[in-house]
């Protein structure tokens, strides 16, 4: 199969200085007491919605209030750790005024929890299995390695089998060394010693969900044929491959000969991406699907880099259009659409 080298770096796309400044503020210097505005993009299940900030369209839960898209908000910082958590301020609608919102965090951001295991948290350290504090330790370090090294593929692996979306599997089959050192098992350990309501509690159940909502997503999908793989890297929000097995060979290794599969991302500054690829032979076709017409207009300027990073003596065929959905909403619809494929392999 055709190898794609990693793209250089991407600039930033449409902000202004002030902008620019105003997200920073926002996402590095969030305070308790200070005011944001924020619109109701829509529903993303759950209890969870998105709002815009700053032109961020950022993932959020509450269970005490329902709020249609479009709805203007006037937020206040009630506080910043674990996450984010906002009171409503505003009139509009008047059911919600002071109501709580929580920001959520990326799909599997444990910066919060690794401080947790080690000996500056010695109370800690002292109820926490030597499996859980080396599991978790390795699973940051994994996540902070160089994809575009040589070993890349390797660490890529390595990570995806550390979630431990298999767990049950490998305690099933007595493999319980490998199964503690999962970041599932390390999860569940965590929320057995943690009280709720402590600091990192909340953290630990946030990541427990996600964990629970790639299992189940996984278990749906394996009856149409089509794999999925967690993405569980910092640069990420939200990121997960789905590959589409051949019908004819689904008990065996992928057919190389046809393969498809597209990867859901959300990412700065791009925000969500899908990239759909597809190859038969050594021809590819691989189309590039963006939140808005501006990303679809960048995106295309910039596919001479990608045409250069491949090294393929077949076809290419690129095509880009603006229609991505939201990855982690896609994901929780699909335990809900029993009829429809999560897999759009439109080239």
């Amino acid at each position: 199969m055709n190898t794609i080298k990693p793209l250089s770096a991407i600039k930033t796309v449409g902000s202004s200085t002030a902008d620019s400044e105003a997200k920073q503020q926002f996402q590095q210097q969030t305070r308790p007491g200070q005011i944001y505005a924020a619109t109701v993009l829509g529903p993303a299940g759950r209890d969870r919605f998105f709002l815009n900030i700053y032109d961020q369209k950022i993932l959020a839960q509450s269970d005490t209030v329902n709020l249609p898209p479009g709805t203007k908000l006037k937020l206040q910082v009630l506080s910043t750790t674990p996450l984010i958590e906002l009171k409503i301020i505003s009139d509009a609608p008047q059911t919600a005024h002071g109501k709580t919102i929580t920001l959520l965090g990326k799909d599997f951001d444990i910066t919060r929890l690794v401080p947790s295991v080690t000996p500056s948290s010695p109370s800690f350290v002292n109820t926490t299995s030597t499996s859980a504090q080396d599991g978790l330790k390795r699973f940051n370090d994994l996540q902070q390695y160089p994809l575009g090294s040589r070993n890349g593929g390797t660490v890529l692996k390595q990570l995806i089998d550390r979630l431990g979306l298999s767990l049950e599997t490998l305690l099933t089959k007595g493999d319980s060394k490998n199964g503690a050192e999962t970041l599932n098992a390390t999860l569940l350990e965590m929320a057995v010693i943690l009280k709720k309501g402590e600091t990192i509690a909340e953290t630990t159940n946030r990541l427990m969900s996600t964990l629970e909502l790639h299992q189940e997503t996984r278990l749906k999908l394996r009856s149409k044929n089509q794999l999925i793989y967690s993405l569980p890297f910092p640069f990420f929000d939200h990121g997960y491959l789905l590959v589409e097995k051949d019908q004819t060979n689904y008990q065996s290794e992928i057919n190389e000969s046809l393969l498809r599969f597209s990867l859901h991302l959300s990412l700065e500054p791009l925000g969500d991406i899908e990239i759909h690829f597809s190859q038969t032979g050594e021809d590819i076709s691989i189309q590039f699907a963006c939140e808005s017409e501006e990303k679809k207009q960048f995106t295309s300027e910039n596919q001479e880099d990608l045409k250069n990073s491949l090294s393929s003596s077949g076809v290419l065929n690129l095509s880009f259009s603006d229609t991505a959905g939201d990855p982690a909403s896609d994901l929780f619809q699909q335990l809900i659409a029993e009829d429809e494929s999560m897999l759009d392999t439109k080239v």
